[in-house]
C-alpha cells in the first residue's frame, strides 16, 4: 500500500474551483455554503480562515460523494507508483495497479482513524467474457491520527495462462462503511512470450 501526499495544493484549488462554482447554483447546501465562507475569507486576507472553511467544504463534500476512483493505472515494479511505460503483459506475469479512491468511509481503530477497502478483480476479454477472478484478492488498508484523503494503494495479481490478446482487468473496490464500490476497467495484451 502506497499512501501518497503530494498535489495538496492542485487539489485545494482545484476543490476552491468546484466549490465556487457549485456556490453559483440555484440552492446552495454546506458545500457551496462553507466554499463561499472560503472564497470571502481569502478576498479578505484570511487565509487561515479561508483553508478553515475550505476543509469544511470538503468534508461535507467527502460524505456526500459516493466512493469514486479518482485514478487508476498499471505501474512497473518496484517500490514507486510509476505508471507503466505499455499494457503489454507476458502470460503468467505480475500485473500491479496503482488505485486512488475518494470518498471513501472513515472508521475507527484504536482511537486513530482508519480506512478500508476490500479489492476484487476480474480478467476479462473486451467483449466481458470472465476468465478469471479473485472476489477477496485482499484489503487497502490505512490508520492514523487525522483523515487522510489522499490515500492510494496498489494491488497486484498474478496473470493466469492465457493466449496472446487483448484483455481487461477489471478492479472493484468495496467500503463496508458506505455499503458502495467502484469499479475501475484496464485495458491490457498479452504477447506472445520469449
Amino acid at each position: 500500500m502506497m499512501i501518497s501526499h503530494s498535489g495538496w495544493r492542485a487539489r485545494f484549488l482545484a476543490a476552491l474551483a468546484a466549490a465556487t462554482i457549485l456556490s453559483t447554483a440555484a440552492t446552495a447546501g454546506p458545500i457551496a455554503d462553507k466554499a463561499a465562507d472560503a472564497e470571502a475569507a481569502l478576498a479578505a486576507g484570511d487565509a487561515g480562515k479561508a483553508f478553515a472553511a475550505m476543509n469544511e467544504a470538503v468534508e461535507a463534500l467527502w460524505a456526500e460523494a459516493p466512493l469514486t476512483i479518482g485514478a487508476a493505472f498499471l505501474v512497473a515494479a518496484g517500490d514507486t507508483p510509476q505508471p507503466r511505460g505499455d499494457a503489454d503483459f507476458r502470460s503468467g506475469e505480475a500485473l500491479r495497479i496503482q488505485v486512488e479512491p475518494l470518498g471513501y468511509s472513515f472508521g475507527e481503530s484504536a482511537g486513530d482513524f482508519a480506512v478500508g477497502l476490500a479489492t476484487s478483480v476480474e480478467i476479462r476479454t473486451p467483449g466481458g467474457l470472465i476468465l478469471a477472478k479473485s472476489e477477496d484478492l485482499g484489503r487497502l488498508e490505512w490508520r492514523g491520527p487525522l483523515p487522510n484523503r489522499s490515500f492510494s494503494g496498489r494491488v497486484g495479481i498474478d496473470l493466469p495462462e492465457l493466449k496472446p490478446g487483448e484483455y481487461e482487468v477489471r478492479l472493484t473496490l468495496s467500503d463496508a462503511g458506505k455499503d458502495q464500490t467502484a469499479t475501475t476497467t484496464l485495458p491490457f495484451t498479452i504477447v506472445a512470450g520469449e
